[in-house]
């Protein structure tokens, strides 16, 4: 896709020439994010026609009308983390929303934040926790987007279990159209009030993200307001250290754990239990023995710490992991949830992991941004991708990560295609209704071509395999394929075929296909 004089100039009219380039030194800038080699064949993206950069919901709305009346394909993004962010096969434009990073409103009494797209999780955090409240934190990394987490994608993290996941905090959005035209859901849209997505009317939530969320492929939020829950820490944090060896002072109304389980039985009994308890904060299912990656600075340092540990004990750990984060508002509500929690451990044979005063540091601080599982899914190859996903009730979500291991990732793993800890490894987390979210980890070599080759043609079995287990409802929960083939594997498996009405949902939002659909659906015809 190439862009001419008069449509440039269209756009530069709309944003000022100092918010829009088409130099190939910064379009260049737009053409990687880790997984591309994977998705796409190439370890960049094509270069796109130009870049811009609005500062407003009426610039936004501006940008996209001009980029239907020229024909321009366009993909907006905010602090751009996914794949889904610049991953692509054919040019297109990226509307980057950096200039859209304010914190519009706290309203502590209600509970509600309003944000715009470039407004982090932690920035949101660091300003909420003044008033003691907290948002929802992705266990995705400090820098995640609100928006993006609510709005646009999962919103999966470790502290679901204390605050839903992405979807269910939505309370309201300010939703340019893929025409251009704009939309204010629910109580937005009828009295100017944050406080319900879904109403007066029919509720235009599941059009807005349905589960997974669109990526892109239905328009661009531009206000989002979120709900925000109780903090009982203090109004700031102390962190010690200096990147990437951060850690924060645990305060005295929270603990942090690293626990390890005999079997899969009894991490799902004590996934079960926890949930029922109500006493977490934060819960998620890794394997203990990559706790300490977080701690450390580099691959080198990392294994030395494990080869440092008793045999017995690593032989013991074995891959059924978990860390929990227990908060309380006074000493005495403390009191009780770890006598809850010690009667959990007991009921579940858990064995706490040793933890010394710089790893619980580390753990704490994953805890508050969701860094430390950057530094396990990152660095031991450069890039990984995840595969086996699936959002389900505890005893599914539970027993998916060996499967997965049994049908795809040991296969790998036993070529040498890829590097992975312990067999099972996955990361699964709790919603607040019961229910759950897992994936399991592929780290590949991306600057190996074998590596690369290998890890694509196993991880293209998934597609099929994660739909027999009934798991996965659209593209971005199976493994490899974030088009439509993944779909299509699902569909035999499946009794209604939802992807049809996404399709006619797309072709009445966007009639001229200007919102690129790489990450969604496309607007042709189901076959």
């Amino acid at each position: 896709m190439t862009i001419s004089n008069e449509a440039y100039k269209a756009l530069e009219d709309i944003v000022g020439s100092e918010n829009i380039s088409r130099e190939p030194a910064d379009l260049d800038s737009y053409c990687f994010v880790w997984g591309n080699e994977l998705l796409y064949g190439d370890k960049f993206s094509p270069r796109p026609p130009a870049v811009i950069m609005p500062q407003n919901t009426a610039e936004v709305s501006a940008i996209v009308k001009t980029c239907n009346r020229f024909g321009l394909k366009y993909r907006a993004h905010a602090t751009g983390f996914e794949v889904a962010a610049l991953s692509s096969e054919t040019p297109f434009i990226p509307i980057d929303l950096r200039r859209m990073n304010r914190i519009v409103e706290i309203d502590a009494k209600n509970r509600i934040a309003v944000v715009e797209p470039y407004v982090s999780q932690t920035k949101l955090f660091l300003e909420t926790r003044k008033l003691g409240l907290r948002p929802l934190m992705l266990s995705s990394g400090p820098s995640c987007s609100v928006v993006a987490g609510c709005a646009a994608h999962f919103g999966s993290g470790a502290c679901n279990i204390s605050t839903d996941y992405g979807s269910r905090n939505l309370l309201g959005a300010e939703w340019v159209l893929p025409d251009g035209d704009i939309i204010r859901l629910g109580s937005l849209g009828s009295s100017g009030e944050w406080i319900n997505a879904d109403g007066p009317g029919p509720s235009l939530r599941g059009v807005l993200r349905g589960y997974g969320g669109a990526n892109g492929g239905n328009g661009i939020f531009t206000k989002l307001a979120t709900k925000i829950y109780p903090w009982y820490g203090p109004a700031e944090s102390k962190l010690e250290g200096n990147g990437p060896l951060y850690k924060n002072e645990i305060p005295e109304n929270f603990e942090v754990y690293a626990l390890y389980f005999p079997d899969i039985n009894k991490i799902n009994d004590f996934n079960q239990l926890l949930y029922e308890a109500s006493i977490a904060y934060h819960f998620q299912r890794f394997p203990t023995g990559a706790i300490p990656a977080m701690a450390t600075e580099s691959n080198d340092e990392f294994y030395a710490m494990l080869q440092s540990l008793p045999q017995e004990m690593m032989d013991a750990i074995g891959p059924h992991g978990a860390t929990v984060a227990i908060d309380a508002s006074s000493k005495e509500e403390m009191k009780y949830k770890l006598k809850v929690f010690d009667k959990i451990l007991e009921e579940t044979e858990a064995e706490e992991f040793p933890l010394d005063e710089n790893m619980k540091g580390a753990l704490y601080h994953h805890v508050l941004t969701g860094g430390g599982v950057l530094k396990i899914a990152f660095r031991p190859t450069g890039s990984f991708m995840i595969t086996g996903i699936g959002d389900e009730a505890m005893d599914p979500m539970g027993t998916l990560g060996p499967k997965a291991w049994d049908k795809i990732v040991g296969e790998l793993h036993n070529s040498g295609a890829i590097f992975n800890a312990a067999p099972y490894t996955c990361w699964a987390i709790t919603y607040g209704e019961g229910s759950g979210h897992v994936e399991s980890l592929v780290q590949y070599d991306p600057a190996s071509p074998e590596s690369v080759k290998k890890t694509v043609a196993e991880l293209e079995k998934a597609d099929h395999i994660v739909a027999e287990m009934g798991l996965g409802i659209n593209s971005l929960e199976n493994a490899l394929s974030y088009n439509e083939s993944a779909l299509k594997a699902a569909m035999p498996h499946n009794t209604l075929d939802f992807v049809k009405y996404m399709k006619m949902i797309k072709r009445a939002i966007d009639p001229n296909n200007s919102s690129d659909p790489a990450f969604y659906v496309s607007p042709d015809e189901w076959e």
